[in-house]
């Protein structure tokens, strides 16, 4: 059995809850293969049904694979979308400072709490993107300066209107500064459009507000407009974890990992599915 089919194996064993075996399998295929990002798709389908037991094996493994920068900098974009963004950081003050690694850089950081030095990152980016503007917002949401965060996601909204996570980071902000009615009626407004992107971002801003029931509806169907809506797949799995739809919303954080390997989002889906566990 070739290395995709092994995959497909496991993946059919997610589906029909069987996962006693399912570390070993990951354990043996990267064994197997010695290749980086065969390794980080271990990984990441482990932290799909949320099993850590053999996650230092496979780590030792994929810090021995790694042979030039490239692989270097893809393999810590994918520890820090699976939840380890220390090891993440590890691998990449080997790579310099170009606008990549900050970018890359300020990401682990934030998911470390160290928003200040996150900042400082991103503000030294020669080129930004929309993204980087982004994730200003959120470091200064992070540390509660919420009327810049406002003001620098008005000014990214007003540059780039019909970006998804631009207005996801827009509505964040105006709910961190207090201002729930404001992000309620942007995204109600929004829906007008009858889009993917406008029914997910509702989802998020009910979810957010406390509202699940409708978080749930939007998202849904968000998700039917679009399949790989992945924004709006992360809302549905909170949903269905929030209302005790423990391993529907496991599935859905598999579904996620399909369309986006290692998205922050399937951890975050499985996370909470723990917290509702306990």
């Amino acid at each position: 059995m070739d290395t995709e089919a092994e995959f497909a194996a496991v993946r059919s064993d997610i589906a029909e809850g069987r996962l006693s075996d399912v570390p070993a399998k990951m354990r043996s295929i990267a064994e197997a293969s010695g290749e980086p990002f065969t390794i980080i798709k271990c990984m990441s389908l482990l932290k799909s049904v949320g099993d850590d037991s053999v996650m230092p094996d496979l780590m030792e493994m994929l810090s021995a694979s790694i042979r030039d920068d490239e692989t270097r900098l893809q393999s810590a974009m994918a520890l820090r979308s699976l939840g380890y963004p220390s090891k993440a950081l590890g691998l990449l003050k080997a790579l310099g400072d170009g606008d990549t690694v900050l970018r890359e850089s300020a990401s682990c950081l934030m998911d470390m709490d160290e928003n200040d030095e996150a900042l400082d990152r991103l503000r030294g980016i020669r080129e930004p993107t929309p993204q980087d503007g982004c994730m200003i917002v959120e470091a200064l949401g992070s540390l509660g300066e919420h009327s810049e965060a406002v003001e620098v996601a008005s000014a990214l909204l007003e540059r780039h209107p019909g970006l998804y996570d631009v207005r996801l980071r827009y509505v964040s902000a105006l709910i961190s500064a207090g201002r729930q009615k404001d992000a309620i009626k942007y995204a109600r407004a929004a829906l007008k459009e009858k889009s993917a992107d406008a029914n997910a971002l509702a989802g998020y801003v009910m979810w957010v507000t406390g509202n699940v029931k409708s978080a749930g509806a939007y998202s849904s169907r968000a998700v039917q407009m679009d399949r790989s809506h992945v924004g709006a797949m992360e809302v549905l799995g909170l949903c269905l974890a929030e209302k005790g739809e423990i391993d529907k919303a496991r599935i859905v954080a598999g579904a996620i990992n399909e369309v986006r390997p290692g998205d922050k989002a399937v951890l975050n889906i499985l996370s909470y599915c723990s917290m509702r566990s306990e």
